[in-house]
């Protein structure tokens, strides 16, 4: 009986906790670990779903559902991004697509939403054109942290009611080198004191309004010159000033309770990286469960950037991401045949030992409690009658 009454204090202490969380997880984090505790034994673990949760699929605009739809279904797909053509830029037409994505759910007996995803920065960088849309970063900087916050909160709650789990924002790169071609008012600003806690307002206000936070794009793109989606660039910067300059507005990102970090493509020697690329760099990317503390998700920024196409086709990017420590991929190349050969070679590495069969289960862990946290509600499939059965049968 004692067991009994330790068991029914530790579930109503559970349920204490829990309370007022926005669609809490099922699958609860572990204070002690960096991935949520799982008891299922390995030998039952299903292979192809944990693939699939930890993909995150794109299509051209001109792509229809009778296309998109069995491709998401045949490799258990657990994230979509959208870009403004798949939906016309409206919250009606992205609402549309999130309505689809979660009937599909449903009648796919998936365990878990489909997370659906899009870039809503601000200013220029906003797929969904609507009145809740923020400015940019470097203009809601002018407000301070309140303000940010309050602006987010909007920016979120509009989100919310279109539909979207996860927004691919803020950007925490401090702007540093004038030459830099990507960030621009994408950034708070050029001041860490400045842009960290701005980061960390922008994280709370997003969650305020009901939808996810990704901090981005580890480990900092403001200090280097270029474009990854032309070419990688490379920063050269030391750890000691990486760690005064960049390294603070993640911290508070991940303080203010971020749900995912995406890592990007930029050449930072000064922290280990070498000649790879951040996102493809275990001691880089390890940095964040180590240095940071950050126990959610660890996303590559998009497979498909020329920076990286040039040099890597999406199979073997899929791969080597995977094989670094990133959580989850996207995919990015807006060709769903293309996507799906990358899947595939990801579950060949699986198969021949490339890749760590644990460590992909204890991604898509992390990923699939990120889609019960905010991923949209669906309706579970009823399995057939038995009068049904009779009738197939």
């Amino acid at each position: 009986m004692a067991q009994v009454g330790l068991v029914l204090v530790v579930v109503l202490l559970a349920a204490l906790v829990l309370v007022g969380q926005p669609s809490p997880p099922r699958l609860a984090l572990s204070v002690s670990s960096p991935y949520p505790v799982d008891s299922t034994p390995p030998e039952e673990w299903d292979l192809d779903a944990d693939i699939g949760a930890v993909m995150v699929l794109s299509w051209k605009g001109t792509v229809g559902w009778p296309a998109v739809r069995p491709v998401l279904s045949q490799y258990h797909i657990g994230g979509v991004l959208l870009f403004t053509p798949n939906f016309g830029g409206t919250p009606a037409g992205v609402r549309a697509w999130s309505d689809r994505l979660q009937a599909l759910a449903s009648e796919s007996c998936q365990e878990h939403p489909t997370l659906v995803m899009l870039d809503e920065e601000g200013g220029e960088v906003a797929n969904v054109k609507a009145s809740f849309a923020p400015p940019w970063p470097v203009d809601m900087a002018a407000g301070g942290v309140a303000r940010v916050r309050e602006l987010e909160r909007i920016n979120g709650a509009g989100l919310r009611s279109a539909g979207v789990d996860l927004n691919l924002a803020p950007v925490a790169d401090v702007r540093t080198n004038p030459r830099d071609l990507v960030i621009g008012g994408r950034s708070f600003g050029s001041s860490p004191s400045v842009v960290a806690p701005l980061v960390g307002a922008a994280v709370q206000g997003l969650h305020d309004g009901g939808v996810g936070a990704t901090v981005k794009h580890f480990p900092g793109l403001g200090g280097a010159a270029g474009d990854p989606h032309v070419a990688i660039p490379t920063d050269n910067e030391s750890e000691a000033t990486w760690a005064k300059v960049q390294l603070p507005a993640f911290q508070a990102g991940i303080a203010a309770g971020a749900d995912a970090v995406m890592v990007t493509a930029v050449y930072v020697p000064g922290l280990g990286g070498g000649s790879t690329p951040a996102m493809f760099s275990a001691p880089v990317i390890s940095r964040l469960r180590t240095q940071l503390g950050f126990s959610g998700v660890i996303m590559a920024d998009s497979l498909s950037m020329g920076g990286i196409g040039a040099r890597w086709p999406l199979p073997q990017a899929a791969v080597m991401a995977l094989g670094a420590g990133n959580d989850m991929l996207l995919l990015g190349n807006a060709d769903l045949a293309y996507e799906g050969s990358a899947i595939g070679a990801v579950r060949a590495a699986v198969l021949a030992g490339r890749l760590d069969r644990t460590k992909l289960h204890e991604s898509a862990l992390r990923v699939n409690a990120l889609r019960e946290r905010w991923g949209r509600r669906f309706t579970p499939c009823r399995p057939p009658t038995t009068a049904g059965l009779a009738r197939m049968g």
